[in-house]
C-alpha cells in the first residue's frame, strides 16, 4: 500500500531544456505514474501560467508540490527568463502550502536556507521542503535524486527516520548536497546538518 498520495509537478525550465528533453519534472512524473501515484504535470512558461498551475495544485489538494526550474541561493528563474526572488516565489506558491504538504525544489539552490527563511517570513508553511544546496546539479543527478525520493516516500512515507535514510541514499548516489527541512511547529530543522 502506497504511503505517497499525490504529486503536482510544475516545470518552468529554460527553452533549451525543453528542446533537448532535459526535463526532470517529466521524468519524475513518469516514475510516479509507474508507481500508481496520482500526479499532474504542467509546463508553465510565464508567471500567469505558474499561478494557474498553483491554483490547480490547491484545487486538487495535492500532497506534494514539485517545482522544476533553474535557481540559485537567491531564488528561481522561469522559462521566459524572469527571475523571482525567494519572497516572490513564496507568495506565488502560498495557495498550495500546508503543514501536511511537502515542497520539492528541483532547482539548483532549492534546498537553500534562504527559501525556508522566506517561507517563515511570509507565514507560509510546508511540513517538509526538499532540495539541493549545491550551486549546480546535473539533469541526470536530479532525475536520480527524485527517483530515490519518490520510491522511498511511496514505501515509507514522511516518517523522520525514513526520511533520514532517504537523504543518505540520495547523497550516497549523487553529488548535490541534498537536504530536507522539516517544520517542527516553530522552525525548519535541516537534515543532514551542515558539516
Amino acid at each position: 500500500m502506497s504511503k505517497l498520495d499525490s504529486v503536482f509537478i510544475v516545470e518552468a525550465l529554460r527553452p533549451k531544456d525543453f528542446y533537448e528533453g532535459c526535463l526532470d519534472g517529466r521524468a519524475a512524473g513518469e516514475l510516479l505514474r509507474i508507481l500508481g501515484t496520482r500526479t499532474e504535470y504542467r509546463i508553465a512558461f510565464t508567471r500567469p501560467l505558474l499561478e494557474r498551475a498553483i491554483g490547480e495544485a490547491k484545487a486538487g489538494n495535492f500532497e506534494i508540490l514539485h517545482f522544476s526550474s533553474h535557481g540559485d541561493s537567491t531564488g528561481i528563474e522561469i522559462t521566459n527568463g524572469k527571475e523571482l526572488n525567494w519572497s516572490d516565489f513564496v507568495d506565488l506558491i502560498k495557495p498550495a502550502s500546508g503543514p501536511n504538504k511537502a515542497l520539492v525544489m528541483a532547482t539548483c539552490g532549492g534546498g537553500d536556507e534562504e527559501l525556508t527563511k522566506a517561507l517563515i517570513a511570509s507565514g507560509v508553511i510546508f511540513g517538509w521542503v526538499f532540495g539541493s544546496t549545491a550551486a549546480s546539479v546535473h539533469f541526470s543527478d536530479s532525475c536520480i535524486a527524485w527517483s530515490i525520493l519518490y520510491n522511498r516516500l511511496f514505501d515509507h512515507g514522511f516518517k523522520r527516520k525514513g526520511l533520514m535514510i532517504t537523504l543518505k541514499a540520495i547523497n550516497a548516489a549523487i553529488v548535490g548536497d541534498f537536504v530536507y527541512r522539516r517544520w517542527d511547529g516553530k522552525k525548519y530543522r535541516r537534515y543532514p546538518n551542515p558539516k
